[in-house]
């Protein structure tokens, strides 16, 4: 999984001042580009009810709020880490972090990217004081702090009896249900797979037979105890959090972290990536909180790589149904700038997505450094045209289709080499590669 960090309040700034500003984007079309045609492609893009709820979505947002409860050493601030992809919270392997209740704002600059409500470990639920017991505490601070979701957190390398651990917890959730009347989902997160035997084996690309059939023993084991507790369940994941971390290069032993100044914090970069299914998680946070705001909030803070990506299939998929309504003229071979014309815009606002401010001069630089007008002149000189003079006999509107599915291509085509390298920050060459072997698949069908 990826996800580059990103100032994710510019971002989202940025996003829509693109969509604020796509008219002024298209007016500087050269005069050549037909003044209907723009008018056209305005009307579709800010016309498009799911395009304009994607940045509707972006302006009212909040951030995930979740009830974080295990036993201590079950890795609840290495958890955070591994769904952010990023260093937010102090993680040690050998001290516990968290002492009593206590409301943590994970944060990237000024913005708060996730709440958490974090207890002390299960098996430190001890009276805070003389009057007050630490489930009473717990209790108390559910109602005040209203949660999307309870993660439930156990330990993969410890097989604990937990039977108590589950009838406090749905003790918890049967009193916030009675005094807020709403139901808090529970999730249930196995961490620290990757301590499985065998557990030299920390890549999960790597990880053997025997250990996958240990992962889902254990997750056998405690949903069995779960199921016998009646604990209702969203779902129920193991997963490994396993994230280590360099400062200039350097390794960082995780004992020396905590010792690092703010600044070094915020510089740590990944060294290695042990997560394991971390995406198939946070799809079931996702499907489980009920506010969409928080959902929004939750791909902002973990999928903003994904809100990108989905931003340019959109704007792929209205250029590409335009260009195929402009061959539908039909476009004569010699006469394909509005459609070279429309694929540079295409580029433009896929490329100002990722904070790449370019000119249309630089989009056009693109699309012909990767082949991308060989995508007419291969396809429509060798297929559309000749196909187009033999179905004419036929039909007049058949050599015309032929044409329409051409061009959508193209522009689909484009519109996806550029989502992979503005966006995805595939290598050119790759993105060239990748092009070209699609152009020669397509000439195939075509041919």
């Amino acid at each position: 999984m990826t996800n580059r960090d990103y100032d994710r309040r510019n971002t989202i700034n940025r996003i829509e001042k693109i969509y604020r500003n796509l008219e002024k984007i298209l007016d500087s079309l050269p005069k050549a580009f037909p003044s209907a045609m723009k008018d056209q492609i305005k009307d579709l893009i800010l016309g498009d009810d799911e395009l304009k709820k994607i940045i509707e979505d972006l302006e009212g947002y909040r951030p995930p709020k979740f009830f974080l409860i295990g036993r201590t050493g079950v890795g609840k601030s290495s958890l955070v880490n591994a769904i952010n992809g990023r260093y937010l919270a102090p993680v040690n392997d050998v001290y516990a972090q968290t002492r009593g209740v206590d409301i943590y704002d994970y944060k990237q600059e000024d913005q708060i990217l996730l709440q958490i409500l974090d207890t002390r470990g299960l098996s430190e639920s001890l009276a805070l004081d003389d009057n007050i017991s630490a489930e009473e505490m717990i209790k108390k601070e559910l109602r005040a702090f209203l949660p999307d979701l309870c993660l439930f957190m156990l330990n993969a390398s410890h097989r604990d009896d937990i039977g108590r651990d589950v009838r406090f917890i749905k003790n918890l959730c049967e009193d916030y249900k009675k005094n807020s009347g709403v139901e808090l989902p529970v999730i249930c997160i196995i961490n620290k797979v990757d301590e499985l035997a065998p557990s030299r084996f920390k890549d999960p690309s790597q990880y053997p037979l025997s250990k996958t059939k240990n992962i889902n023993e254990v997750v056998s084991y405690y949903g069995d105890i779960i199921k016998k507790e009646d604990l209702k369940l969203e779902s129920i994941i193991a997963v490994s959090s396993l994230m280590d971390w360099k400062l200039d290069d350097e390794f960082i032993d995780a004992d020396r972290i905590n010792d690092l100044a703010i600044e070094d914090l915020e510089r740590l970069e990944l060294a290695f990536d042990g997560r394991y299914k971390i995406d198939e998680l946070i799809d079931a946070l996702e499907d489980a909180i009920v506010d969409y705001k928080a959902v929004m909030g939750l791909r902002i803070a973990c999928r903003m790589d994904k809100i990108m990506g989905d931003l340019a299939d959109k704007l792929t998929q209205i250029f590409s149904a335009f260009s195929a309504t402009i061959a539908l003229t039909p476009i004569p071979v010699a006469d394909l700038y509005p459609l070279f014309a429309l694929q540079v815009v295409l580029v433009t606002l896929i490329a100002g997505l990722s904070a790449r401010d370019i000119s249309l001069k630089s989009s056009k630089e693109f699309i012909m450094s990767i082949g991308g007008v060989g995508i007419a002149a291969n396809i429509f000189r060798f297929s559309a045209q000749q196909l187009s003079k033999f179905l004419n006999i036929f039909s007049i509107t058949a050599g015309s289709a032929v044409s329409a599915s051409v061009a959508a291509f193209g522009t689909k085509a484009i519109g996806e080499a550029a989502k992979n390298y503005y966006i995805e920050g595939i290598d050119i060459k790759k993105v060239k590669k990748e092009l070209r072997n699609k152009i020669k698949k397509e000439k195939t069908k075509k041919n």
